[in-house]
């Protein structure tokens, strides 16, 4: 879709005075099970743009917070701060929200636009080891993007879907149960980056074969206060 300079510059004066997100509500594959994004509320409220309560799960993810160890490579909400990738895996597996895909395989996934600012296009990307950080991730390929140029559009309170493709050479090793994957989504509006990570389970791969402490990947941790 095709925005003109007037249409992105209204846009951009009205994110200046209103905040305005998406979170990832929902990740499928080609296996069972469904992920949600890391830190989201299936309980909040979808049908508003105010700050509370319709945008307090929305993440954050900016690479300067990272680099500078304020944030891991999920970002942060501003309820919550930090998202902490090992633990919320952890909990999203023993809620049993946990997709299942296989290598090339194709993920949907559903993102809720709360305003201008959480429009598309969104870049994804994944971390084979879950938690060790964003260094190593490999870039996917997205299809059915969200609409929108450089994170903004007219767009609100509406859901769109897109296709996230895994590599063919996919092997997930994270996690305690040694074969999740972190995949994280985020578009680049100039008051975000906005999207969210989730974790997806592998079905066909090897996993981590080596269960002792100095087999399992490490850990992304912040720098002590």
């Amino acid at each position: 879709m095709y925005y003109s300079s007037s249409s992105l510059l209204a846009l951009v004066a009205a994110v200046a005075t209103v905040n305005a997100h998406s979170a990832i509500i929902k990740a499928v594959g080609d296996g069972k099970g469904a992920s949600q994004g890391f830190l989201v509320d299936q309980q909040l409220a979808r049908n508003c743009t105010t700050i509370s309560p319709c945008q307090q799960d929305s993440v954050i993810i900016r690479d300067q917070e990272i680099t500078q160890n304020i944030v891991n490579q999920c970002g942060r909400t501003e309820i919550a701060g930090n998202i902490d990738v090992g633990a919320e895996t952890e909990n999203e597996l023993a809620a049993g929200r946990m997709a299942q895909v296989s290598a090339g395989g194709v993920m949907k996934v559903t993102l809720h636009q709360v305003n201008a600012d959480g429009a598309g296009p969104y870049e994804c990307d994944l971390d084979m080891t879950n938690n060790a950080g964003p260094a190593n991730n490999v870039a996917l390929k997205v299809t059915n993007n969200v609409p929108g140029a450089n994170g903004l559009s007219q767009n609100k309170e509406q859901q769109f879907t897109i296709n996230v493709q895994m590599p063919k050479d996919m092997n997930c090793i994270g996690a305690s149960t040694g074969d999740i994957c972190t995949v994280r989504c985020r578009n680049n509006a100039l008051a975000g980056p906005f999207g969210g990570c989730f974790a997806v389970q592998q079905t066909d791969g090897k996993g981590r074969t080596d269960s002792s402490a100095a087999g399992k990947p490490p850990l992304n941790t912040l720098s002590s206060p």
